[in-house]
């Protein structure tokens, strides 16, 4: 010991070397921070006690007493221990104590941390790794980010429960985390169970009506008396959707009994019914009734709907690009769309030749290239490839010849004149498949004529119908195809006056043959009546009576036995002339145009046979 003091004497006594003017001295204070370098190893490890000595009192040289920082009230008392600790950059001599008193380090700066960390660990014993807000930010537990109470799921997800996006998820029933966060069904599937996964069902309660859960699996399972009819069990004697077999709908308001759609007129509901009206176009659009334009008091309508007698539904047809205003137009469904095309002004007797097509799968027009000549009310139908329009008027005289219009190239030709019917309006006609048939009318617009024509679409080509045994001159008689033959009945003579007889074309034998009648009625083109036919019947519905007043009720042909029988009056007693009256394949619509008092309708009903 005496000997280390004497060295730290001679260290004192020795000169400093001399230093330039250019170099400043360095001020007694940071003299006295230098370490002494140590000039050999110590024997012995020094005890942990012995890392940090006080210099003797008498050594002490007086320094400036420093200020104590304040303890911040909230901060943990491990801050107190931090702060002692010395960053490498650090003087050794600037190491105080608690009480603030200078340390001498006696080892080297390499000791410095481990010392310091010793301090600082028995500060920091038995207190939680956490941040300065306490709290850990996922979990139950452990490190986390600053925060305050730590997240939704701390403590709070049960035993069969995880912690999924901040929310404690049930793993085994939930559908976006199934058998673990993030691991989500597909559309229409249900979590089965962790180790099961997602499947289409777990239990028979997740599956419709009349199904079982097999398998993971809903299963169609009928029993009694109901029978599979696609994912439906049905009885089928008197489930109105499948009545008698599978997918036979008697539509809405119509009963099944026995296996049978119960026949008669149902009311058509007014709800989102177009406006009343009268002359508009009407076509049967494949499963929806189409109506648009015409004309109400104030003038030509712009507007329509579709009609829907499944669901006994209403539904608006956009307005955007549709057709202008105009009464006396036709409407035709091609298979895909409705092409709307024709007719005029309401306060003139001028035709128009432009059109539309309605998209009802898009709800959209779209144009249509302008028709050699204007028409209104012309013969109009759809041969399958092309829309054949023939006759009608403009300026209030009748029109001759027609035109046909492809719906996929956009474009119109003219039909042959050659051996070609003269102008003539109230003719009766059909189409074959593959001929247009016409009979009797008003030639010039005048008088009534029997004569007869085909005309072949593909070959473009007119023929003349046999005389010998035709009926008698008529004009606005019914006429339907039915089984291959066409049915001419009624309609009225030159005189005016109703006729009752009847007769069937059949263009096979090129011969009519005459059948029974005892009923006498008119059917005049966009005024009234209907024709339609079902399996072995024809229908006939509307029309003009005797005294040339509207009827509201018809009758039925039966081909097989040649005998008729009654159609009961619709139970509105509306008129329903200048109305829609069309056919759609299993009942007749008759909707709109006059009510009983002469006032315009947007009333409805349906006929099933």
């Amino acid at each position: 010991m005496a000997r280390r003091r004497a060295r730290r004497a001679r260290a004192r006594r020795r000169p400093s070397p001399r230093r330039s003017r250019a170099t400043p001295r360095r001020s007694p204070r940071s003299t006295r921070r230098r370490l002494p370098r140590a000039r050999s190893p110590p024997r012995r490890r020094p005890r942990a006690r012995s890392l940090l000595r006080a210099r003797p009192a008498s050594r002490r040289r007086p320094r400036p007493r420093r200020a104590r920082a304040r303890r911040s009230p909230r901060g943990p008392p491990a801050s107190r221990a931090l702060r002692q600790c010395p960053s490498p950059r650090t003087p050794t001599s600037e190491l105080m104590n608690a009480r603030g008193t200078p340390l001498t380090l006696v080892l080297p700066l390499l000791f410095a941390p481990l010392a310091c960390s010793l301090l600082a660990e028995s500060e920091l014993a038995d207190k939680p790794l956490g941040n300065a807000g306490g709290g850990a930010a996922t979990g139950t537990g452990g490190v986390g980010n600053e925060g305050g109470g730590g997240a939704p799921c701390d403590g709070a997800c049960s035993a069969s429960e995880a912690c999924c996006a901040d929310a404690c998820v049930d793993t085994e029933t939930s559908a976006e985390h199934c058998g673990g966060c993030g691991q989500a069904c597909a559309a229409g599937e249900r979590c089965c169970g962790g180790d099961v996964g997602c499947a289409a069902c777990c239990a028979t309660a997740d599956c419709p009506q009349d199904h079982q859960c097999i398998g993971n699996t809903c299963v169609l399972q009928c029993s009694g008396q109901t029978e599979a009819c696609g994912d439906v069990c049905a009885i089928l004697a008197t489930d109105p959707k499948h009545c008698g077999t599978c997918s036979n709908d008697c539509l809405a308001g119509h009963a099944c009994a026995g296996g049978v759609c119960q026949p008669g007129w149902v009311t058509m509901t007014p709800m989102n019914a177009p406006s009343p009206r009268q002359r508009a176009a009407a076509a049967w659009a494949g499963a929806r009734l189409f109506v648009w334009g015409g004309q109400d008091a104030q003038g030509a309508l712009g507007d329509g709907a579709l009609y829907d007698p499944k669901t006994d539904t209403w539904t608006a047809v956009s307005a955007t690009n549709a057709p202008e205003a105009r009464v006396d137009a036709v409407a035709v469904w091609t298979g895909d769309r409705v092409l709307v095309w024709g007719g005029g002004a309401a306060n003139s007797s001028a035709a128009v030749n432009t059109g539309k097509l309605y998209d009802p799968a898009a709800d959209a027009w779209s144009d249509v290239a302008v028709a050699p000549i204007g028409r209104r009310a012309p013969v109009a139908f759809s041969t399958g490839s092309h829309v054949l329009i023939w006759g009608g008027t403009s300026g209030g005289s009748p029109i001759a010849g027609g035109a046909l219009y492809d719906p996929a190239m956009n474009k119109w030709s003219t039909m042959s004149t050659a051996s070609a019917p003269n102008a003539r309006t109230h003719t009766g006609w059909v189409w074959t498949g593959t001929e247009m048939l016409l009979f009797g009318g008003r030639p010039f617009g005048s008088g009534a004529t029997n004569e007869g024509f085909g005309y072949d679409p593909t070959m473009n080509k007119w023929r003349s119908l046999p005389t010998q045994q035709a009926p008698n001159s008529r004009y606005d008689a019914f006429t339907v195809w039915m089984n291959g033959t066409m049915l001419v009945y009624g309609g009225r003579n030159v005189a005016g006056s109703a006729l009752e007889d009847a007769a069937i074309y059949d263009p096979m034998s090129d011969v009519w043959v005459p059948t029974t009648s005892n009923v006498k009625r008119s059917a005049p083109i966009g005024r009234t009546g209907v024709t339609g036919y079902l399996g072995s019947r024809v229908l006939l519905a509307g029309g003009l009576d005797v005294a040339q007043m509207p009827a509201t009720d018809g009758h039925v042909y039966d081909a097989a036995s040649a005998l008729w029988s009654a159609i009961p009056p619709w139970p509105s007693g509306n008129s329903h002339e200048h109305g829609t009256f069309v056919w759609t394949g299993q009942e007749i619509i008759v909707w709109g145009g006059l009510d009983k008092d002469n006032m315009l309708t947007s009333a409805g009903e349906r006929y099933r046979p």
